[in-house]
C-alpha cells in the first residue's frame, strides 16, 4: 500500500469513527432526555390507575360511565376522591358532621381488631399535621453511625412523649433514609446541637439519598437552563444568589 493510499484509508477510518461517536452521543442524549419523561408518566400513570381502580369498583352501575361507554375514563376515580374529600372537610367543619364523625369514631374504638389500627394511625396524622411547620423541611447533617463519619437527615419533630421524660432538653427526632430506598430508615434522638441543618431543600436532600450521592441539587441540574431556574425559584425549590 502507498502512501497516498495509506493516508486516504486513515482519513476514511477517521470520518467513520466520528460518525459512529456522534450517532452514539445523540442516541445517549436521546435516552437521558426520555427516560425521567417515561418514568414520570409510568410513575403517574400507576397511581391514577390504582385510585380508578379502587374508587371505581365502589360506584353504582348506574352512574358508572363504562355502563354506558363500554370503557373506563382515565382519572375519574381521581376525580371523585378529590371531591370526596373536598365534601368530607366540608361536612367536619361544622357542628353536626363534626359530632357524626366523633360518634364513628367512638365506634371504631369498640372493635377489637380495627381499635389499636386506627388509633395508631390517626396519632400518626395528627402529630404530622401538628408539626407540619417544621416536619421534614430541615435537611441536617449529622454523625452516624460512628464518629467520623457523617449521614443526611431529616428533622421530624422535637422530641416529645416517654423518651422526653428520659431524656435532657434539647433533643429532637431525626430521620436518617436509606439508599436507595427512602421509605425506609432509621428514628434517632439527636441532640439539637450535634446536627448541622444544611442549606437543602428537602427534595434536595431525598435526590441526594436516593441517587447515592450523585444529585446533590437542583442548581447543578439546570445549571444551563436560567428559564427552569427561574420556575424552580418561583416554586421555592430552588434559592436564588443574588448578584455581587
Amino acid at each position: 500500500m502507498t502512501d497516498e493510499e495509506f493516508e486516504a484509508a486513515k482519513r476514511e477510518s477517521t470520518s467513520r469513527f466520528k460518525l459512529v461517536r456522534w450517532i452514539r452521543n445523540r442516541f445517549f442524549t436521546g435516552v437521558i432526555i426520555a427516560l425521567p419523561v417515561i418514568a414520570t408518566v409510568i410513575g403517574v400513570s400507576w397511581i391514577v390507575q390504582k385510585i380508578d381502580n379502587n374508587v371505581l369498583k365502589f360506584l353504582p352501575g348506574i352512574i358508572n360511565p363504562k355502563t354506558y361507554l363500554g370503557f373506563d375514563i382515565p382519572g375519574l376515580g381521581l376525580i371523585i376522591s378529590i371531591v370526596l374529600l373536598f365534601l368530607l372537610g366540608v361536612i367536619a367543619s361544622n357542628f353536626i358532621g363534626n359530632s357524626v364523625i366523633k360518634a364513628g369514631e367512638r365506634l371504631l374504638a369498640r372493635v377489637p381488631v380495627v381499635s389499636p389500627v386506627y388509633n395508631a394511625l390517626k396519632q400518626i396524622v395528627t402529630t404530622v399535621a401538628q408539626q407540619k411547620d417544621r416536619a421534614f423541611r430541615d435537611v441536617c447533617l449529622l454523625e452516624y453511625p460512628r464518629k467520623g463519619l457523617y449521614a443526611v437527615g431529616f428533622v421530624t419533630a422535637d422530641l416529645s412523649g416517654a423518651p422526653a421524660e428520659k431524656l435532657p432538653k434539647g433533643y429532637v427526632c431525626v430521620f436518617v433514609p436509606t439508599t436507595p430506598n427512602p421509605t425506609s430508615g432509621f428514628l434517632l434522638f439527636v441532640k439539637e446541637t450535634d446536627i448541622q441543618i444544611l442549606d437543602m431543600t428537602p427534595e434536595e436532600g431525598a435526590k441526594m439519598i436516593i441517587s447515592g450521592g450523585m444529585v446533590s441539587s437542583n442548581e447543578a441540574l439546570y445549571a444551563d437552563d436560567p428559564e427552569m431556574q427561574k420556575l424552580l425559584a418561583k416554586q421555592g425549590k430552588l434559592k436564588v444568589t443574588p448578584p455581587s
